[in-house]
C-alpha cells in the first residue's frame, strides 16, 4: 500500500444551517500537500446528529447510526480513489469523487469516462462540434473495444486498432485524427494523474500528418465562376456565400454564419474564428477583414433584414435557440449551399469538386500567385504559424511556371 499523502474528515457547514429545523449539509475535506477543499455531500443532519456519528458510542440513535453508515461510505469511497490515483490533484479526484460512473475495474482505468469527460467539457463550452467529434471516436473505440482500459493499451494494441480503422473504409487522414483524440484522452488521463506518466503507448507510435484537401479554384476559374449567372434563389444564395467566405480572408462557413452586424463597421468588419478561440495558447486572435463592395451587395441580396447590433448578418442559424439547433441548422445550410455549387462546378467543366470549402483555399493560393507573403497570408488567415498556411497553398500552375522561365532572359 502507498504512503498516504492526504487526509480526510467530516465538516458540519453552520453556515447553511435552517433557523427551524437546525438542519445544515455536511461536506467533506480533503487535505493534501500544500491544498485543502470540500466538496458537499448529499447528506443533511443537526449538529448534535453529527457530533454523535463522528463519536465512538456504540448505542446512537438511527438517525446518526445511518448517517454514521453514509459518512463512512463516502471515506471509504474516497479512500478508494487515492489509492488509485498515482498524482492526485483537487482537480482529479474531484471530478472522480463526483462521477456516478464505475472509472476503476478491477485496478484498470477505464478509458470511456475520459471520453466522455471530454465531451462534456466541450459542451461547457459551447464547442458542439468538438462535442460530435470526441463522442464519434469514442464510439469507433466501443465498437472495436467495448470495455477498454488504458492498462492493455500498448503499440501493437494501436496498430492492429489503426488496422481496423482502415478496413472500416477510413481514409489515412481521418485513421490519423481518430487517432489523434485517442492520444489525446491519453494525455488528460496521464495529466491529471488517473494513470502512470510512464504509460504512453504513443511515444514510439508515429502518427501521420493529416493534410488538407489541396483542391482550389484558380484565377481563371474564379473568373468564370464569378462571371456565372445562377439560376433561382439557392443557387445565387451558394454562389453569394461561397464569395462572401472567399472575399471574407477565406473565412469557414461557420464563422460566417455568426457573424453579428455589430462586427461590421462601414468599410471593414472583425471577426474571432469559433475553432481557435478557445485553443489559441498566445491568445484570441482578431482577424480584420475590408468590406469589398460586392460584400456588401451580398448582405443587402442575403442578409437579415433587421440589422440590429446583436442580430446575425445571414439567416442560418437564430440565436434564440440552443447550441445543438445550431450546429444542425449550419450543417443544414452547409449541405445545401454545397449540393448547389458542385452542380454549378460541373455545368462550368471544373475537375475540382466546387464546395465552401475551396473558399478559403483559393484565398490563401491567390494571395500566394500574387506574391504575398505567407506571414502575411497567415496572419488574414488567423493562422498562429505559417506552417499550417502552408496546408492551405496550392502549388504555382503549370502556366505561371512558364510565365516565370519566360521572364528569366527579359533583361528590358
Amino acid at each position: 500500500m502507498k504512503q498516504k499523502r492526504y487526509s480526510l474528515s467530516m465538516f458540519w457547514n453552520t453556515r447553511s444551517m435552517d433557523a427551524k429545523t437546525k438542519i445544515s449539509s455536511i461536506s467533506l475535506t480533503v487535505n493534501l500537500p500544500r491544498q485543502q477543499f470540500r466538496i458537499a455531500l448529499k447528506l443533511f443532519s443537526t449538529k448534535a446528529d453529527f457530533e454523535k456519528a463522528l463519536s465512538t458510542a456504540r448505542i446512537l440513535s438511527n438517525e446518526a447510526r445511518g448517517l454514521r453508515n453514509e459518512m463512512n461510505e463516502y471515506i471509504d469511497k474516497a479512500e478508494s480513489i487515492f489509492e488509485r490515483l498515482h498524482e492526485p490533484t483537487k482537480e482529479s479526484f474531484t471530478r472522480m469523487f463526483k462521477s456516478e460512473s464505475d472509472l476503476f475495474h478491477s485496478n484498470r482505468t477505464d478509458v470511456m469516462f475520459f471520453y466522455r469527460l471530454k465531451m462534456d467539457e466541450a459542451l461547457k463550452e459551447g464547442r458542439v462540434g468538438t462535442n460530435k467529434w470526441f463522442q464519434q471516436c469514442m464510439r469507433c473505440v466501443e465498437t472495436y473495444s467495448p470495455k477498454v482500459c488504458f492498462e492493455e493499451i500498448d503499440e501493437k494494441w494501436i496498430k492492429v486498432y489503426h488496422l481496423y480503422l482502415k478496413n472500416r473504409g477510413n481514409s489515412d487522414s481521418t485513421c490519423s485524427m481518430k487517432l489523434r483524440c485517442l492520444k489525446i484522452i491519453f494525455n488528460v488521463a496521464r495529466s491529471q494523474g488517473f494513470i502512470s506518466a510512464s504509460l504512453n503507448p504513443f511515444k514510439n507510435y508515429q502518427l501521420s500528418k493529416s493534410t488538407k484537401s489541396k483542391a482550389v479554384l484558380y484565377p481563371a476559374q474564379l473568373k468564370s465562376f464569378f462571371e456565372y449567372e445562377p439560376i433561382g434563389i439557392v443557387e445565387s444564395r451558394a454562389k453569394a456565400y461561397f464569395f462572401f467566405c472567399y472575399l471574407g480572408n477565406g473565412m469557414n462557413f461557420k464563422d460566417m454564419s455568426l457573424l453579428k452586424y455589430r462586427n461590421l463597421s462601414q468599410d471593414s468588419f472583425t471577426f474571432i474564428r469559433e475553432k481557435t478561440k478557445l485553443s489559441c495558447k498566445s491568445g484570441v486572435k482578431e482577424i480584420k477583414v475590408h468590406l469589398h463592395d460586392y460584400m456588401k451587395q451580398i448582405i443587402a441580396e442575403h442578409g437579415n433584414k433587421s440589422n440590429k447590433p446583436d442580430d446575425y448578418v445571414f439567416p442560418i442559424v437564430n440565436g434564440k435557440t440552443d447550441l445543438m439547433r445550431q450546429l444542425s441548422d449550419r450543417t443544414r445550410h452547409k449541405r445545401v449551399v454545397n449540393k448547389k455549387l458542385a452542380l454549378i462546378g460541373k455545368k462550368l467543366g471544373f475537375e475540382v469538386h466546387l464546395c465552401l470549402n475551396l473558399a478559403r483555399h483559393s484565398f490563401a493560393t491567390m494571395l500566394k500567385l500574387n506574391g504575398t507573403p505567407v506571414s502575411f497570408i497567415s496572419d488574414a488567415m488567423g493562422h498562429t504559424n505559417s506552417r499550417t498556411t502552408e496546408h492551405y497553398l496550392k502549388s504555382i500552375p503549370d502556366e505561371n511556371i512558364k510565365e516565370m522561365s519566360v521572364q528569366l532572359l527579359s533583361f528590358g
